[in-house]
């Protein structure tokens, strides 16, 4: 039953994390922008001069929100994070059992190579709002 519940949530997680998703829960809001617009939300893409609601509704919530003072005033940057996923080889000590006969058996330790998956977190993207609309975008090349 626990399984069952942990994927029911875990789909309904991922349903927010569409732009379809997101423009079928606020179909008045996606109505009100441009056709421009509509077709850069709707392929999860978002562009300078956007509102904070077509970013949230392209892209979904930030990850982080840091706030940059500038001669004319605070701006906010909304930060969103994508991960690295690579396997890196390394050598491990595992015990090993040994045929025997005793109940108890018989375990020797042995050095193994296995592939451990490494995750890494970097910003994928930066927008930097000026009042109501997005006036810079920063987004790693890779």
């Amino acid at each position: 039953m626990k399984l069952i519940l942990s994927l029911l949530l875990l789909f309904v997680v991922a349903g927010c994390a569409t732009p379809e998703t997101r423009i079928r829960k606020n179909p008045e809001l996606f109505a009100s922008f441009t056709p421009d617009v509509q077709a850069k939300v709707r392929q999860g893409h978002v562009a300078i001069g956007f509102s904070p609601e077509a970013v949230r509704m392209a892209l979904g919530d930030p990850d982080r929100i840091y706030h940059r003072a500038t001669t004319n005033g605070v701006n906010d940057v909304w930060a969103y994070t994508s991960y690295d996923y690579r396997r890196d080889p390394q050598f491990v000590t595992v015990l090993s059992p040994v045929s025997d006969l005793r109940p108890n058996g018989l375990f020797v330790p042995s050095i193994v190579l296995v592939d451990v998956e490494q995750r890494q977190e970097y910003e994928a993207l930066r927008l930097e709002f000026d009042g109501e609309k997005v006036k810079a975008i920063e987004a790693v090349k890779r």
